[in-house]
């Protein structure tokens, strides 16, 4: 692989070790709060009156946006207690957000409430660390740290953000670090993501099945303290502790699906060069069934059920994972790899007698139904039909199944 750089995220605990230290953080998170809600304002309005006018879209960028921002710190006097360029990069955000907003691939900005998102800030440039310390611009040094220390030692520091996720602060830091060289064996794995397990088949032969946790427990805590908070008083203190005890343990579902994910990622990345999967839409799967009210959806409590477990399943964080820990990802089409026989090609939703068992109508061919799809998978991204003929690498699997029925 040829000499470059790359991006490592590794997240720190902050203690801030006082009360008093902790509340400048807290300032500094309104600091950005207040400067983002105040121009958020501001350019709607702009777009209102552009979009009333002549339908042109305002010109909204982190320039213009900055040299409004150095006048507003003259005009309100507590802006300049904080750092300059800690709280001028929260409209860095919003410009992002509004090209985003812009060319349709993101909604609207929203503003941003006290009670709601995490209250955060990024520190751009210039991020020192030292004797595991970190230094807050305006605020000083407070001490950072993480089970296991930095896996990026020789790495350098290019942003932190800071946020408070429930009681504590957390430190998010950016390392710049020499490209990492990525397996290179020759080895391709196909991959059929499924609710429960991770189903795959190495081209050497050899299958396997990776376990996801159901993390029932933890849904079960989750629900009971959700219908402890419907019978509270709004405003009430018991109200914010049962508040506080569900986004702890929804931290704790968020975590375990995370180790999760990196575990069995890390684990296929250190024995494939080549990655192979399904190219699924998980945004669309997992979308509400709810409906509207003139066209109301159907089998609600059912879709809401299957969107659970696979959000439970963390399929986007695993596919994240993956396409930075391997060194070739190939994504293949997804239809008919559940159908089809591995064996002799033969295509019938018969095939699939139960949710695990796959028995050919054909040829007779047992397999488990998971196993079955990731091999059609691994063939499809190879360039290998499933008895045995060659097609160019990346033939679109449509095209596979048009040749082995004819």
């Amino acid at each position: 692989m040829s000499e470059g750089k790359e991006y490592r995220g590794v997240e720190y605990r902050l203690l801030p070790g006082t009360r008093a230290r902790a509340r400048k953080l807290a300032g500094i998170a309104g600091a950005c709060r207040f400067v983002w809600n105040y121009f958020l304002a501001q350019n709607k309005e702009e777009y209102k009156r552009a979009k009333e006018s002549d339908g042109k879209k305002p010109s909204i960028s982190f320039f213009s946006l900055g040299k409004q921002f150095t006048q507003l710190r003259k005009e309100i006097d507590w802006l300049s207690e904080y750092s300059f360029i800690v709280v001028r990069y929260a409209l860095k955000y919003q410009a992002d957000a509004w090209q985003g907003f812009f060319k349709g691939v993101r909604k609207h900005p929203r503003f941003h409430s006290k009670y709601g998102k995490h209250p955060s800030f990024t520190i751009p440039e210039n991020i020192k660390i030292r004797d595991g310390r970190l230094f807050i611009p305006k605020v000083g040094w407070m001490q950072i740290r993480r089970k296991g220390g930095n896996p990026n030692l020789d790495g350098r520091p290019v942003k932190a953000t800071v946020k408070k996720v429930g009681r504590q602060w957390r430190a998010s830091i950016i390392y710049e670090i020499d490209t990492q060289e990525r397996i290179e064996n020759g080895v391709a794995v196909g991959i059929d993501l499924n609710t429960y397990n991770v189903a795959c088949t190495h081209s050497t032969g050899e299958q396997e099945m990776l376990p996801i946790p159901k993390l029932t427990l933890k849904e079960i805590r989750i629900r009971r303290y959700q219908r402890k908070l419907a019978r509270q008083q709004k405003g009430s203190q018991r109200r914010r502790v049962t508040k506080r005890k569900i986004a702890r343990w929804k931290r704790k579902q968020k975590n375990c699906r995370k180790n999760v994910a990196h575990h069995h990622s890390r684990a296929l990345a250190n024995r494939a060069e080549t990655l192979v999967r399904e190219d699924l839409n998980i945004k669309g799967m997992s979308k509400s069934a709810k409906g509207t009210v003139d066209n109301p959806g159907t089998n609600v409590e059912a879709k809401a059920g299957l969107n659970r477990v696979i959000q439970n399943s963390a399929w986007g964080r695993f596919n994240q994972y993956c396409d930075y820990k391997f060194r070739k990802v190939i994504e293949v089409d997804a239809k008919y790899t559940s159908q089809m026989c591995n064996k002799c090609g033969h295509i019938c939703k018969d095939n699939r007698k139960t949710q695990s068992q796959f028995t050919c109508m054909a040829c007779g061919h047992t397999d488990h139904a998971d196993l079955n799809a990731s091999a059609n998978i691994l063939a499809s991204g190879i360039g290998a039909a499933g008895r045995g003929e060659a097609f160019p690498l990346g033939t679109s699997m449509s095209r596979q199944i048009d040749l082995n029925i004819a």
